[in-house]
């Protein structure tokens, strides 16, 4: 029997994932959660209709899901069974502060991305409390900030599968570079790659950095193989890391993501599995190369680096996106003091520490505030 697949959420990246799951003949039933019922309807005729016009015939279904109802949200998935769930539900997408006019855009993304934890947490933090309650014990895969979204519910025992995306989008570009570079097929290339969430705009070429973090480059490992031998020297391998490669902001980069989460999603209905890289595996900090599976996602073994190591370099990563520590005790990211700065002046927003009880109310907050401030500039994100 195909796999059963819930998809919740269904913001610009979850279109663009459904669009290709519709298309995947290996996947039985596609369940598309979210809470507007006549957006969703139509978003999944649509999928349905634009398969069968390229002679697919996928079995898609809609499902309404507040993630605001654990009860509800857990009874659901008890009826629908499914094998896997993709969430990728947030409170506010991430690329809205760049519809700000460029001086102040510039400024709020000047705090790092880390400040957002709070709208990219509460959703999914809600989603894998209730996926508790309901016994779920299939594969969960999360789309919002999964490099320290996850690492926090793992303090919780509550860590999804993996993410999707961020480390990810990184390893192609670099995987194709190395294999022009040796002149040869893309298929005899291997990338091995440990990094964080925050790296991967310096890797495309539009580095954001603040603070003490000006001028630095977070910290990686990376490693490139052909037939099986260490060619990362001569490849010139941070050459190729770091080589520009425009590519557009915003909404298109979605595809970009939703390619790499149809590879994963293949790789854990497949007999046989793949290596693959992807972001929190069970909880981890940061991206690493995976092994994934029916069984799962587990990190993969690097030759020159332990696992510890590998975890170690993306703990450091933290700060460059904002946040100076995720505590062991109970998973409370404390924020860099320059980034909290940035919001106290521009929003009137304060947070230094954030316990994940309280993200619900600070992501509130932020969001009010966020939106005022844009108000102020003549951007209206009341209906974005």
């Amino acid at each position: 029997m195909k796999p059963t697949l819930m998809l919740i959420g269904l913001g610009g990246l979850a279109e663009v994932i459904l669009e290709l799951l519709a298309r995947e003949e290996s996947l039985g039933r596609i369940i598309v959660a979210s809470r507007n019922v006549e957006r969703g309807i139509a978003r999944c005729n649509l999928a349905r209709l634009s398969a069968m016009a390229q002679g697919y015939s996928p079995k898609i279904n809609f499902a309404p899901l507040d993630l605001n109802n654990a009860e509800a949200v857990a009874e659901t998935v008890r009826q629908e069974s499914p094998n896997l769930i993709l969430s990728c539900a947030t409170m506010q997408t991430w690329w809205l502060p760049d519809m700000l006019p460029p001086p102040q855009s510039a400024l709020i993304n000047s705090a790092g991305f880390g400040v957002w934890l709070p709208v990219h947490l509460t959703l999914t933090l809600k989603l894998m409390e209730a996926l508790r309650q309901a016994d779920y014990s299939g594969l969960t895969l999360t789309a919002p900030f999964p490099d320290v979204v996850n690492c926090i519910l793992g303090k919780l025992n509550l860590a999804p599968t993996c993410g999707i995306g961020n480390i990810d989008e990184i390893v192609p570009k670099v995987r194709l570079l190395a294999a022009q570079r040796l002149e040869v097929p893309l298929e005899a290339v291997r990338v091995f790659l440990v990094a964080h969430h925050a790296l991967e705009p310096a890797a495309f070429g539009t580095p954001k950095v603040f603070g003490e973090a000006v001028g630095e480059t977070p910290p990686y490992f990376l490693r490139i193989e052909y037939g099986g031998q260490d060619v990362t020297q001569t490849v010139r391998a941070d050459e190729l890391l770091f080589a520009p490669y425009p590519l557009p902001s915003g909404p298109p980069t979605h595809f970009l993501t939703a390619g790499s989460t149809i590879r994963l999603i293949r790789a854990l209905f497949s007999d046989q599995g793949a290596l693959l890289h992807a972001p929190a595996p069970n909880g981890l900090p940061g991206g690493y190369p995976v092994i994934a599976g029916k069984s799962g996602v587990q990190p993969a073994p690097i030759e020159g680096l332990s696992l510890a190591e590998a975890i170690a370099i993306n703990q450091q990563s933290h700060r460059f996106d904002g946040i100076e520590r995720i505590e062991a005790d109970d998973g409370a990211a404390v924020f860099c003091p320059d980034a909290v700065e940035v919001l106290r002046k521009a929003l009137g927003y304060n947070c230094h520490r954030l316990p994940p009880a309280e993200a619900e109310a600070r992501a509130t907050e932020l969001m009010a505030r966020f939106r005022e401030y844009a108000g102020q500039y003549g951007v209206n994100l009341e209906n974005v």
